[in-house]
């Protein structure tokens, strides 16, 4: 869940169409690569959405994005309950393969955890330090430097995803490594009434490619990836 500002937030109800004697707004660039050349993929939900196809982002232009009370509206919906066996076994799809990665006390930060931080309480029992982060619910800014960083869930909330993940990069040491978990489109998934596509609060979506441009534009190496949502990454 990217960070809450003034200037970055709209409401979910679009714009209203320009009069007809007037050109349409320029397409806004991509928000992760600034590629300018994005094109139009998707409309559906009251929302468009574009494709990059430098970085093969997908993402909704701004005058959809929810307004705050929406978005924390729809937080305070989701059901992350500690003791909720299907949720933790969801999380151990990144917990189990990154414990598997990091030296014996290990200190983290779970970025963007939400009101419940069970992925905190997985980790700590496995002897690592780690403290959560949610601009919603644990607000303290964190500070570094960590030896690792953990965001499930989170990346496809960014509104400005390449100054979240620069932020990321700033809040790792050398050699540092980066969970995180956002599920990969497909054009047949995404067209298909995917229900990731739905939440009106994901407003980018990433494919294994843009996990890769990712590396090569901020510095990181995959160490392992699933192919299907979870990456983790080494920051070089």
């Amino acid at each position: 869940m990217s960070e809450p500002s003034p200037e970055g937030y709209f409401h979910l109800t679009p714009s209203p169409d320009p009069p007809s004697h007037l050109s349409p707004s320029p397409r806004p660039p991509c928000p992760l690569c600034g590629e300018e050349a994005a094109e139009p993929f998707d409309a559906a939900d009251g929302r468009e959405y574009l494709h990059c196809p430098a970085c093969r982002l997908i993402f909704v232009p701004q005058k959809f994005w929810p307004s705050p009370p929406e978005e924390r509206a729809r937080y305070d919906m989701h059901q992350n309950a500690p003791d909720d066996e299907g949720y933790i076994s969801f999380l151990e799809t990144i917990a189990a393969p990154l414990a598997d990665r990091l030296a014996a006390g290990a200190s983290g930060l779970d970025y963007g955890c939400g009101p419940e931080p069970v992925l905190c309480r997985l980790l700590g029992q496995r002897g690592f330090k780690i403290r959560p982060y949610d601009p919603h619910y644990f607000p303290e800014p964190p500070e570094g430097p960590f030896d690792f960083i953990v965001s499930t869930e989170t990346f496809e909330h960014f509104r400005r995803p390449r100054r979240e993940i620069e932020r990321i990069r700033a809040l790792l040491r050398p050699g540092g490594l980066l969970g995180l978990m956002t599920a990969f489109w497909s054009e047949e998934v995404f067209r298909a009434n995917w229900h990731y596509r739905r939440d009106f609060t994901h407003l980018c979506f990433y494919r294994r490619e843009t996990i890769e441009w990712i590396c090569g534009a901020f510095g990181f190496e995959t160490i392992w990836c699933d192919e299907k949502r979870a990456a983790i990454l080494r920051l070089l």
